[in-house]
């Protein structure tokens, strides 16, 4: 392995001993809870960037293209992607360090050893982890999430949602075991987006995302400006669901489904949870179709839809 200490550069003055959080674009992000909710304290609280990662080493740019402007006869106005690290300040004047950028796509293993050399620079001893995944659980009923760790006593206040299963990988999973391997403990919050609102903005994920990041870092993250967006997100959801009795219908149907099975995770011994059974839930496929063409509807007339905070099908 190549040095990982040349995949990124270090600049101005570090913090040393502060909690690191990622929120990373790409394999898994539903609802884009994470990058919400990591965009949201970037625009409310001071920050500096402290460290770049080379992401022409690390990225594939024909997967995932930089945006460009084409004005008249030339271009110019070139994105160009960051995978970056910042010092970010809580309200309590508590430094934290946010990682944002695009997964990367090669050199996994020796990216995870960059990080971990860089935490250990920095003295950091905490990654805690935010992500999206779509599941079959109505907007109606509180935001859930699936928590795991390196540390089981991080995680003891969180119910399982699974036994065993095998998955596609991520780089955070990746980090997940070679982090603690340099002694460096770490945490990762999953929140739960309801599959039909899963391929937009989901702001009430990205709430539960920081209040879960924000207890285990042991951070002061007041977030009102979020949670109304939330709330208003919601009440909208609520509204167009009730313009057609079908969706409505569909709500309903999910919702005592979900009920059932909280249910029965409820009165289940404790040493035994009992999942959410997603194959029972109702497909969400018709209901997000409807909200699609709902949204295209109102942008050729009133101007809400997506400048209206739905942010579906985007």
């Amino acid at each position: 392995m190549k040095d990982p200490r040349e995949l990124y550069e270090l600049s101005g003055a570090p913090v040393y001993g502060a909690p690191a959080l990622m929120a990373l674009s790409g394999f898994m992000d539903a609802g884009q809870a994470a990058q919400l909710g990591a965009q949201h304290l970037i625009d409310t609280r001071p920050s500096r960037i402290i460290a770049r990662f080379d992401v022409d080493q690390l990225v594939d740019h024909r997967s995932r293209r930089p945006l460009v402007t084409f004005d008249r006869d030339h271009y110019t106005d070139y994105q160009p992607m960051e995978l970056v690290v910042r010092v970010v300040t809580d309200d309590a004047g508590k430094d934290f360090l946010l990682f944002t950028g695009p997964e990367p796509d090669y050199q996994w293993e020796r990216f995870c050893a960059a990080v971990a050399i860089l935490m250990g620079e920095l003295g950091s001893t905490l990654m805690v982890q935010l992500h999206g995944i779509p599941w079959g659980a109505p907007h109606t009923r509180p935001v859930g999430v699936t928590a795991h760790s390196s540390d089981p006593s991080l995680i003891a206040d969180h119910p399982s949602f699974h036994d065993r299963l095998q998955l596609p990988s991520s780089v955070e999973a990746l980090l997940e075991i070679r982090l603690p391997e340099a002694h460096i403990r770490t945490v990762g919050f999953s929140v739960h987006v309801p599959h039909y609102l899963a391929g937009g903005e989901f702001p009430a994920g990205s709430v539960r995302l920081l209040d879960c990041a924000a207890h285990a870092a042991e951070l002061s993250l007041a977030i009102p400006d979020l949670r109304s967006r939330a709330d208003e997100y919601l009440r909208e959801i609520d509204q167009l669901v009730a313009q057609n009795p079908e969706n409505a219908e569909a709500i309903s149907q999910m919702e005592a489904a979900y009920d059932q099975a909280v249910k029965g995770r409820e009165i289940a011994a404790p040493e035994e949870p009992q999942a959410v059974d997603e194959s029972q839930l109702p497909s969400g496929d018709d209901l997000a179709a409807e909200f699609e063409q709902f949204l295209k509807d109102s942008d050729k007339g009133d101007g809400k839809g997506k400048e209206g905070g739905f942010g579906l099908g985007r």
